[in-house]
């Protein structure tokens, strides 16, 4: 609502002109009227006026004295001028107090109706900027707040205090909310503001909240029951996943960075409970840190790999990933473990293996972080899957070096089809392994890539054609595979240092 105020000395002029209004702006507008200019002035002084709509000629204190006395105001309403007399000296008055407009009596409806629809469509956007500029820089601030590691408590009091921050008597929380959907940063703040505002129809406290840097949702509250309000919000829109993260009550607002601190901290809990979608930290504060990990054990899964022990590398993944166990101790003791077997079973084993042979395992740079994950037993299956299919390919990567029949037959296709249009895949299908696999066997074994292996078998063949025949360049070119006489000779060039023609001619 807006508020508007008339002020005329004549009683019917400034309550016609407030039923007028009542009767076309009765859900936009709230009207007041005053008798003359200082009876005006309280009312301005006890109520935020959006609009003032005065007479000029009024005992005490006439318009263009009350509008000047505004003047000086940094909250002054739009301002217009009414009254019977066209005088052009009131206009020029009026001009330079930055009057809106001059309505003349007796009012015209219609007339009055569009300016007060213009007027409320200026303040209506104005509105929507001031509270835009608000909240940019209300976000910038507070994030500032998070990020400084050097920050001071004080001079966090002194930044909310300048933002009006602090308005929480009986202290206030931090929440952080995380979620897995579609609507994210701006478009789900936006979202959370609008169950906000439900939630105040029953709550007359301040609520803040903005995106953090990683794009979280972080809300400041004086009552800890708006976020189990959130809470039923989303599952009455079935949201898929979602986790808020609840600081312990503070009561000070200096303290607004170890209570957001805190909230991030416990909204981690999601990913070893998945079902407790408000996690308050007082009820995770206290869990046993410092726990060792099982490295031993993780070095024992690294060393199986590849062999017949399936079984056992099974049951020591299920005994490194204990549910039961890890449930019970600080997160940090899950996030060891998960960075332990990623660099002392998966980067170990694929530094081995070579960069061929990642491409092959979508899931290895997920795996990286437990928190690419929704929850505990998602990320468990991630690592079971990866590790036996690593175990599995490793198996097959042994099996082809100790039984060299298998390279042994690949390298004779080579020598009996050179001359076709031949490619690592045909010969891999040829031989029934795996394309990643054959790839990386064929470098180990031959020291070269498949491309430069079969040039140096097509060159060795096309020296035998150029001193034993005597068969154009062009054709020689053709019964080792190139189509291009041109691509020949620069292919024999690179490996030979001389053209085809240059090395005939050297050794006859």
């Amino acid at each position: 609502m807006y508020k508007l105020l008339i002020v005329d000395d004549e009683k019917n002029i400034r309550l016609g002109i407030q039923a007028m209004i009542k009767r076309e702006f009765s859900k936009l507008i709230d009207t007041m009227v005053a008798a003359d200019g200082v009876e005006a002035l309280e009312l301005i002084r006890e109520n935020s006026i959006d609009i003032l709509i005065t007479d000029i000629k009024m005992p005490r204190m006439d318009g263009i004295a009350l509008i000047k006395e505004l003047h000086t105001s940094e909250d002054k309403p739009i301002l217009f001028i009414l009254s019977g007399y066209d005088d052009f000296e009131y206009t020029k008055a009026a001009i330079k107090c930055k009057v809106r407009d001059y309505l003349l009596k007796p009012v015209n409806r219609q007339e009055l109706f569009e300016v007060l629809q213009h007027t409320i469509d200026e303040l209506a956007t104005n509105r929507l900027a001031s509270h835009q500029h608000l909240d940019d820089f209300r976000t910038s601030q507070l994030n500032y707040i998070l990020l400084n590691p050097n920050i001071q408590e004080e001079q966090v009091q002194q930044i909310c205090t300048k933002m009006n921050i602090n308005v929480f008597p009986n202290g206030f929380y931090v929440g952080v909310i995380e979620q897995d959907r579609i609507i994210k940063g701006e478009d789900f703040l936006q979202h959370i503001r609008n169950q906000i505002t439900t939630y105040r129809k029953n709550d007359a406290d301040d609520i803040f909240c903005f995106l953090d840097k990683d794009g979280h949702t972080v809300v400041i509250t004086g009552n800890e029951s708006i976020f189990t309000f959130i809470k039923d919000q989303f599952k009455k829109e079935k949201y898929p996943s979602f986790s808020i993260g609840v600081s312990e009550k503070r009561a000070e607002i200096k303290q607004l960075k170890k209570s957001y601190i805190e909230a991030c901290y416990a909204v981690k809990y999601q990913f070893l409970f998945p079902k407790r979608q408000v996690i308050l930290y007082k009820e995770i504060k206290d869990r046993k840190e410092n726990i060792a990990p099982p490295i031993e054990a993780i070095n024992k899964i690294s060393n199986m790999l590849g062999t017949e022990r399936e079984k056992e590398i099974k049951t020591l993944l299920f005994a490194v990933l204990d549910y039961e166990k890890i449930s019970k101790y600080d997160i940090s003791y899950m996030e060891t473990i998960g960075k332990k077997l990623n660099t002392l079973v998966f980067e170990k084993s694929f530094a081995k293996l070579g960069e061929e042979s990642i491409e092959n395992f979508q899931l290895v740079h997920k795996v990286a972080d437990i928190y690419n994950f929704n929850d505990f037993h998602q990320y468990f299956h991630a690592i079971e899957d990866l590790t036996m299919r690593l175990h599995e390919y490793i198996k097959q990567v042994k099996s082809v070096y100790s039984e060299q029949k298998y390279m042994d037959k690949a390298l004779q296709y080579i020598e009996d089809n050179f001359h076709k249009d031949l490619n690592l895949a045909v010969v891999s299908n040829y031989i029934s392994l795996n394309y990643s696999y054959f790839s990386h066997v064929f470098k180990e074994y031959t020291g070269l890539n498949f491309v430069d292996y079969l040039k140096k078998v097509r060159i060795r063949r096309a020296k035998l054609l150029l001193v034993d025949t005597g068969e154009k360049v062009y054709e020689i070119s053709k019964q080792v595979g190139y189509k291009n006489p041109k691509q020949f000779t620069r292919v024999f060039r690179e490996i030979e240092g001389i053209s085809p023609k240059e090395y005939r001619e050297k050794i006859k």
